[in-house]
């Protein structure tokens, strides 16, 4: 089913979040106060309407029929705090049912919340704490943050849970964690069940608390050399 979104702000963010709505089969219309940049982008994303607008202007806003869309994002650049505020605050004033919004701080995020922001996304300090994780273990192959306090991390099997069953493990009773899915070393991913047992160099894929998570055998320190 396709849905309108709008995305305000052409960085790198902002031109892979369009590129990404654009290839899911929805009606993208992407805004930023640069024409060149505007123009540049015509080629490459023939199905968007892209459009040369100042977003901090309620009254453009209006006559874009954003009011109309079922979400937006503000996604311009940390060197322009307020423009990015005040296009927020202008989405909120029009009604627009679900906005999200780009903070480069924790004072800018609380700043965005206030002015109607549903969600705010600080999408280095997220990538930072992703790449420190999967750094400071080897286990880890990915990390998703689900927001709030949850999130995944898919992950080699560690050595203490090798040749166990899930049940035997009881992961969720005693660790609060939750198996959401295993692909052995040499097969097809699967659903896991209780009598499913762990083998080395299988791949899991976990949910739980970022704290329950950090604190697992999931994301032990790199073996250091000796």
């Amino acid at each position: 089913m396709s849905h309108q979104f709008a995305v305000i702000g052409l960085g790198r963010l902002g031109i892979a979040m369009v590129g990404t709505l654009d290839s899911l089969g929805h009606d993208v219309l992407a805004i930023d106060l640069k024409e060149d940049l505007i123009q540049t982008l015509a080629d490459d994303l023939p199905n968007v309407h892209l459009v040369a607008a100042d977003a901090t202007d309620e009254d453009v806003l209006h006559g874009l029929n954003l009011q109309d869309f079922d979400a937006a994002a503000v996604v311009i650049g940390e060197n322009h705090i307020e423009a990015g505020i005040l296009a927020t605050a202008n989405l909120k004033e029009l009604g627009v049912s679900t906005i999200v919004a780009r903070a480069t701080s924790k004072l800018h995020a609380r700043v965005l919340e206030r002015v109607g922001a549903d969600r705010v996304i600080q999408p280095e300090r997220e990538m930072g704490e992703q790449v420190a994780r999967v750094l400071a273990s080897p286990a880890v192959l990915d990390y998703v943050d689900l927001g709030e306090d949850e999130a995944l991390i898919e992950a080699r099997v560690p050595q203490q849970w090798t040749d166990k069953s899930l049940a035997e493990l009881a992961l969720s009773r005693n660790l609060g964690l939750t198996v959401l899915a295993l692909k052995p070393q040499n097969g097809a991913g699967t659903l896991p069940r209780g009598d499913t047992i762990l083998r080395e160099g299988d791949v899991i894929v976990v949910g739980g608390s970022k704290k329950t998570l950090d604190a697992s055998p999931l994301s032990g320190p790199p073996p250091r050399k000796t």
